[in-house]
């Protein structure tokens, strides 16, 4: 149990050291500034204090954890040794584990690892006990994984409360304070020279201040990582020092060292070969070459080991995509993988040098790896294929992995079943070509069923397999190892049928199941769930394991058969339909059973990818194509879309689209399923920007359950819906009205007014009347869903916050700013009540606050609360992420207000250059980015330049998004003042008139935009001397204004003022002056200046 006092001491150290830090940035004085040192001694005494409590006895978190693993070796030991391990195999195993123990327990790095990032321990702890697995033999090898599980899970539940955790914590906290001496021994020579010059004082406190309020915060940093980490996923920490990807097969127990191993390990060592192929027939043992060379790589500390499985083009990407996320690159949801990949193997290519490992392991096509074969100094890239080509001329060196010479078989034959007779163990290598998988697993089988090899030699000889396995491109092998291949299966179900009848029906189940799933593995904990008895699935697992039948990854996460092994299970066990039917639905089932709701974030977001990968293999490899007339497969692969979707993964969604297309030849287009997949296969295309194609599919889904469900069915309502938005999205207002209120009438009417699918159907629609310009119908509905959602959720519910967002978002846009203030102040009190000051939706509301101080023109109010949000997103979210681009994007557009324009356009050139750097060039924000720098241009008379971007982003936009989408039509009009500003009025005033023409076509006559071309077409006109054109358009324009926006709205004032200022021009000074008594200039309305706020839609 932990010492209260010591936690408390801690904890008293913890607090003073934080408050002196406190008192220090408040007020630089000199004595709060001397008395920092004891605070560091105190620590180093709490410490101490604690160490000697200790006396020199076992350390008691070893000896708590030793306590409990005593217990479950005690009841795990008869469990073992079913499986054929022998007394001393299970001792040697919990020996090993011990060692282990003892060094991790008194490991501060261990016990910090454990209480920040408790679900990645056990994967953590495999990794840091592999050198002592590597001398457990083979039968306890699963004994040992199920004591490391023991021990991680022991060491979450028992490290925050233990001594060693107050003496980690407690040292890391001093290496924090190494910053707070240095600043103390700065302003001591800083008070030496206050007789010499009073301004060189003042700079040194100047100094200390900015020194302790960064230590300050990193301290509080620490404390926060210590106290609060347990709820944060690992992958939002600082990208580690060293990574290790992917699951790799572990190399077995006496791996055989190969013809050509010493130089493949002196190439890869000595940086003198930096691309390394591995050529050989399946079954030759490149994987295990390539593991043991990755093993080695780990053991020396390199800080990056990567297993990419590369079986297709889709598999690769998926994993360098996520190797790059792992890596710490930036990956915005509507970014492609490929994108994100090329990224961050620029990254590494101009990297410092280091000692880096990437394996493609399975490489079918080496096409798959154009473009995408890691570079830079350091780097080592090894694959493994089958095909045999000109490797040398394409840049790589070849090593070929043929099988054992003779006598390695023989002598392995020998030594692996005790039998020394030789000439029965050669004649089996002549039989089995040597191939290593087939040498291994004969020798196992033999050992197993206490053959002797003249033994198993003649059942070999005589074994009556009908027919001989098929060949793959690249195989050449004998007959017999099918034979020997299918003799284990045999043998293993024939001895657990023998003493644990119900275990080989488990291991009946396990074989199907992975040799039908993706054959880079199974994750192990789903197969515990195949039968409610996981402790008889763990024992057969650990039992085919021993006998060479079944593998697991290096990190024990997965459970891998070998694809030969697979190939001939299928070929022989499951050639009879009935089985193959049977293991079909097993490994449904399987894929069916993972469940979400007890996860936390990072476990759910683990899942997802592993279904997905699980998916993907299923689609590509023709031999598990029977899954996909499963329906309930294919409601797997609907629900593992909606997931990833959730869950903010759209990329990882969009590879599954084959399988969609897949699953609808199948099961045919209208079936339930197909329409559930299709429908969130669209939605993972709508996250990630592909309009097009999700309002495609979107329709087709629309289609298909109108004419399969009738128009009325919930499901068709919700697709109906979903194409609403993809239109809103891509700019179809009008289309997307017309069916958000066909959508919100039949809610209403079959659901009811207050179901909370009407109240979304409600809110969708009046948000589409807000991009529309109907403000005045938008603010109704968004009143009346607010208080209906009140009504049904409370006043304090995320969905209440967003719909009052909403609201107030309507009332800026409506000129009714002093409403839309208030909304978005209240809106921002319940944010920072109920989530806190620093979260991101938090910081959401800060930011629409701002924009609308900006509105009102309260720009002393609104430039700080920007540059406070941009100070906490950059703190809290890193430089580049999007929400930090998007606040900085509108301080510079609050700076440009304020006529700031040097350090608006700044802020804007930093910004494209990060959107193009983060989203492309063509990205739709870059294209923003890039408008508004323009912009900024105009304004400060840097014409040229500004028409330039504004050309180049006009193009873009019709390229990219059409040429009638509203943000083409925004560039029109921009590029249009651009030309009317530098005098080009023939260029100009034409290029307005087809944008007018256009917003009036298809937003219609009172939408916002369509205003704002009137009234600049109108003062190109007046600039023109065009005046009997432009009264006319400034008198409609002014009308229409007041009409929508009232009278006192800052547009209606402006529209005034402008019409005003034509009467002058035209001598219609009485009506001039009845508009203003005050004249003054025109002005152009910049249209599209694009604001990135938070709607939160």
């Amino acid at each position: 149990m932990a010492d209260p006092i010591s936690l408390f001491a801690m904890s008293a150290s913890l607090a003073g050291l934080l408050m002196r830090g406190a008192a220090v940035a408040v007020d630089p004085s000199w004595s709060s500034a001397a008395s920092l040192p004891g605070e560091a001694v105190n620590t180093w005494r709490s410490i101490w204090s604690l160490m000697q409590a200790r006396g020199g006895q076992e350390n008691p978190l070893e000896a708590s954890i030793k306590a409990r693993l005593q217990k479950q070796v005690d009841d795990a030991g008869e469990r073992y040794k079913r499986t054929g391990a022998t007394r001393s195999a299970l001792a040697g195993a919990v020996t090993e584990m011990e060692v282990a123990l003892t060094e991790l327990s008194g490991d501060d790095a261990a016990v910090l690892e454990a209480v920040r990032f408790p679900d990645n321990f056990e994967t953590y702890l495999r990794r840091r006990t592999a050198g002592r697995r590597r001398n457990v033999e083979t039968a306890a090898e699963s004994f040992f994984n199920d004591l490391t599980r023991i021990v991680a899970d022991e060491f979450i539940r028992l490290v925050p409360g233990s001594r060693g955790f107050d003496i980690a914590a407690l040292k890391q906290l001093l290496a924090g304070q190494e910053q707070l001496l240095a600043g103390q021994e700065q302003l001591l020579e800083g008070q030496a020279e206050t007789h010499e010059s009073q301004e060189r004082l003042l700079a040194g406190q100047t100094r200390l201040l900015d020194q302790h309020t960064k230590t300050h915060e990193r301290l509080d940093k620490i404390v926060d990582s210590i106290n609060n980490t347990r709820n944060t996923p690992p992958q939002s920490q600082n990208v580690p020092k060293r990574i290790r990807f992917g699951s790799r097969p572990r190399v077995a127990a006496g791996f055989v060292e190969r013809e050509g191993q010493d130089e493949l390990f002196d190439a890869i060592f000595t940086r003198t070969e930096p691309r390394t192929v591995l050529t050989g027939m399946r079954g030759s043992g490149k994987t295990q070459l390539a593991a043991a060379v990755a093993t080695r790589c780990e053991d020396k500390g390199w800080p990056l080991v990567a297993w990419i499985n590369a079986a297709s083009r889709k598999d690769l990407v998926a994993d360098l995509y996520e190797f790059a996320l792992r890596a710490g690159i930036n990956a915005p949801q509507d970014v492609p993988p490929e994108t994100i990949i090329r990224r961050f193997l620029d990254q590494l290519r101009s990297a410092n040098a280091a000692d880096r490992l990437f394996v493609f392991d399975n490489v079918e096509n080496l096409d798959d790896l154009k473009s995408f074969t890691p570079e830079g100094s350091g780097v080592r890239v090894i694959i493994t294929t089958t095909r045999h080509l000109d490797w040398d001329s394409l840049g790589w060196l070849p090593t070929t992995v043929g099988v054992f010479d003779r006598e390695q078989s023989i002598t392995l034959l020998c030594e692996r079943t005790g039998d020394t007779h030789r000439d029965a163990a050669d004649q089996i290598a002549d039989a089995l070509g040597d191939l290593p998988v087939a040498v291994v697993q004969a020798a196992a089988t033999a050992k197993s069923g206490r053959y002797s090899l003249s033994s198993y030699l003649e059942r070999l000889n005589n074994h009556p397999l009908e027919s001989s396995i098929s060949r793959l491109e690249g195989d050449d092998y004998p007959d017999a190892i099918g034979i020997a291949l299918f003799m284990a299966y045999e043998q293993a179900l024939e001895q657990l049928r023998a003493k644990y009848p119900q275990q080989e029906s488990i291991a009946t189940l396990l074989l199907g199941i992975l040799s039908l799933l993706a054959a880079s593995g199974v994750p192990t904990h789903w197969l515990l769930e195949i039968d409610d008895d996981s402790d008889a699935v763990r024992d057969t697992l650990s039992f085919l394991k021993s006998v060479s039948i079944l593998q697991e990854s290096i990190d024990g996460n997965k459970t891998i058969i070998h694809r030969l092994q697979g190939k001939v299970y299928r070929e022989t066990y499951l050639s009879n339909p009935e089985k193959l039917n049977d293991a079909r639905s097993c490994a449904t089932i399987v894929l069916k059973g993972v469940e979400f709701t007890r996860l936390n974030l990072f476990q759910q977001r683990q899942e997802t990818r592993s279904l997905v990968e699980q998916i993907r293999s299923i689609t590509s490899q023709e031999y598990s194509n029977p899954l996909l007339s499963d329906p309930n497969f294919a409601l797997r692969i609907a629900t593992t879309l909606s997931f990833a979707a959730i869950l903010g993964m759209p990329q990882l969604a969009l590879t599954l689209a084959d399988s969609v297309t897949l699953t609808a030849d199948t099961l045919g287009p209208d079936h339930p399923h197909t329409l559930g997949s299709r429908n969130n296969l669209a939605n993972a295309y709508q996250d990630a920007g592909r309009l097009n194609e999700a309002i495609e599919l979107h329709q087709q889904t629309l289609n298909a359950r109108t004419r399969t469900l009738g128009p009325h069915h919930p499901d068709t309502l919700g697709s109906r819906d979903n194409l609403a938005c993809a239109y809103r999205e891509a700019g179809r207002l009008n289309e997307a009205i017309e069916l958000h209120q066909q959508t919100l009438n039949a809610r209403t009417r079959t659901l009811g007014p207050h179901h909370p699918d009407t109240l979304g159907s409600r809110d969708n629609l009046a948000c589409a009347y807000r991009e529309a310009g109907r403000l005045n119908e938008a603010i109704e509905l968004h009143q009346q869903t607010l208080k209906d959602t009140e009504d049904l959720l409370g006043p304090d519910h995320p969905d209440i916050l967003t719909t009052r967002n909403n609201l107030a978002v309507a009332c800026r846009d409506a000129g009714r700013l002093d409403e839309a203030i208030t909304i978005f102040e209240q809106t921002l009190d319940a944010h920072t009540r109920i989530l806190g000051p620093h979260h991101p939706d938090t910081l959401g509301s800060r930011n629409n606050l701002a924009c609308a101080y900006q509105d009102m023109g309260r720009l002393d109010e609104a430039i700080p609360l920007f540059e406070q949000t941009l100070d906490a997103r950059i703190r809290i979210l890193g430089p580049h992420h999007p929400d930090t681009l998007t606040t900085r994007n509108n301080l510079a557009i609050a700076y440009q207000t304020a006529d700031r324009l040097d350090e608006a356009i700044r802020l804007f050139e930093q910004n494209l250059e990060d959107r193009i750097h983060i989203l492309g060039p063509h990205h739709p924000d870059t294209l923003g980015s890039r408008n508004n720098l323009a912009i900024a241009y105009r304004t400060a008379g840097r014409l040229d330049e500004a028409i330039r971007l504004f050309e180049q982003n006009l193009e873009d936009r019709i390229h990219i998004l059409g040429p009638h989408h509203p943000d083409t039509l925004g560039s029109h009009d921009n590029l249009a003042i651009a030309y009317h500003n530098a005098g080009r009025l023939d260029e100009a005033i034409p290029l307005f008139e087809q944008t007018l023409d256009a917003r009036i076509r298809i937003l219609g006559p009172y939408h916002p935009a369509t205003l704002t071309t009137r009234n600049n077409l109108a003062i190109a006109y007046q600039t023109a001397d065009r005046l009997d054109e432009a009264i006319p358009l400034q008198e409609q324009n002014l009308k229409d204004r007041t009409d929508i926006l009232g009278h006192h709205h800052p547009h209606t004032l402006q529209a005034r003022n402008n019409l005003a200022d034509a009467y002058r021009a035209a001598g219609r000074t009485d009506e001039a002056e009845a508009l203003f008594e005050t004249p003054s200039d025109s002005e152009d309305e910049q249209d599209g200046t694009e604001e990135d706020r938070e709607t939160g839609d």
